[in-house]
């Protein structure tokens, strides 16, 4: 009798090792596939890592040359990165009032800049995207086209709202910084011009005061050099978005009706933005390779009326017509 019970006690005992044993095994062995995921993970990373370690940086720049898509017949390319720019996200997105052109003649003379430090900015980034970096002037090409593919219309009363609000807070800290600059104490430019720049209110004087105050910049450039914070792009999108205002914006009482945004002019911005952020990844080069001072002094600013070439000296932008009129001026109050 006792011996049965023994019996089924030990039989169930060695039931429930079994059971625990199952369990600890299949925890041990998802813990072992966990980790060795991860082991292989980092060991690939370490591989890819080694690999590059050992290639000579002018063997990946030759590679990332041959891979860029750089024909820059503006229909072909804008064929090519149209899929890309239909992937930008539309929401926020800046309404483009540049010159393409003027954009190509600059990143030109970036990348010509830029070439002699390559080397040292591959050798430093992980992930240097030369491939992009070399597709700018093709997708410069590709934005001159989209552009031209834009109805001629007006801006809607949100639109030119929109690039106001973009351009003030940089209007209001340069005319503060020239009335700084233009005080008797210091002297570096007439303080009336500055006075004349603040005086006045609404719309059309706000759209104006965006091409007058980077216009003073460059008229006191020898006096302001090296003693102001704004950057060169900075000034140039104010003039940018100024002189598209100013043929938009003008005295009234009613808000003409115009068309809504249009999907040309949101592929135009798209590629626009595609431009903006691969110039931004050149000028990271140029800093990792130069540090951030010495990038800024070589490269031209991306919309800069001005380019400038690798010696520093001004050159005229090659092929960069005066820009067309964005269209028929819209009836806006201005107030």
């Amino acid at each position: 009798m006792g011996g049965n019970k023994d019996r089924k006690a030990g039989a169930k005992d060695a039931k429930a090792g079994k059971r625990d044993g199952e369990k600890a095994g299949a925890k041990d062995a998802k813990a072992g596939k966990k980790t060795g995921a991860k082991a292989g993970k980092k060991e690939a990373r370490s591989a890819r890592k080694r690999a590059r370690a050992g290639v000579d940086p002018a063997v990946l720049i030759a590679e990332a040359r041959a891979d860029a898509f750089t024909d820059e017949a503006p229909e072909r390319a804008f064929a090519h990165f149209r899929p890309l720019a239909e992937r930008v996200p539309a929401a926020d997105l800046p309404i483009f009032t540049g010159q393409p052109l003027l954009m190509r003649a600059n990143v030109r003379t970036a990348l010509d800049a830029l070439a002699p430090h390559l080397p040292a900015a591959v050798s430093a980034l992980r992930e240097p995207r030369l491939k992009e970096v070399f597709e700018l002037p093709a997708l410069v090409m590709a934005l001159d086209f989209s552009a031209a593919r834009v109805p001629v219309a007006t801006l809607s009363a949100g639109e030119i709202d929109k690039m106001l609000a973009e351009g003030a807070p940089w209007r209001e800290l340069m005319l503060s910084y020239l009335e700084v600059a233009s005080h008797p104490l210091l002297g570096l430019l007439p303080r009336e011009r500055v006075a004349a720049v603040r005086a006045g209110s609404g719309k059309l004087d706000k759209a104006r005061d965006f091409v007058a105050l980077p216009g003073l910049f460059a008229e006191f450039s020898g006096a302001l050099a090296g003693k102001h914070p704004f950057p060169a792009d900075q000034i140039d999108l104010l003039a940018t978005l100024g002189g598209a205002l100013v043929q938009q914006v003008r005295p009234g009482n009613a808000a003409a009706a115009v068309p809504k945004r249009t999907g040309e002019s949101i592929l135009r911005d798209r590629i626009a933005a595609l431009v903006a952020e691969r110039y931004d990844h050149l000028q990271v080069l140029a800093a990792v390779a130069l540090g951030k001072r010495k990038a800024d002094e070589l490269l031209p600013a991306l919309r800069a009326a001005v380019a400038l070439g690798s010696n520093g000296a001004a050159a005229a932008p090659e092929d960069a017509p005066a820009e067309a009129p964005v269209g028929a001026p819209a009836e806006m109050t201005d107030g």
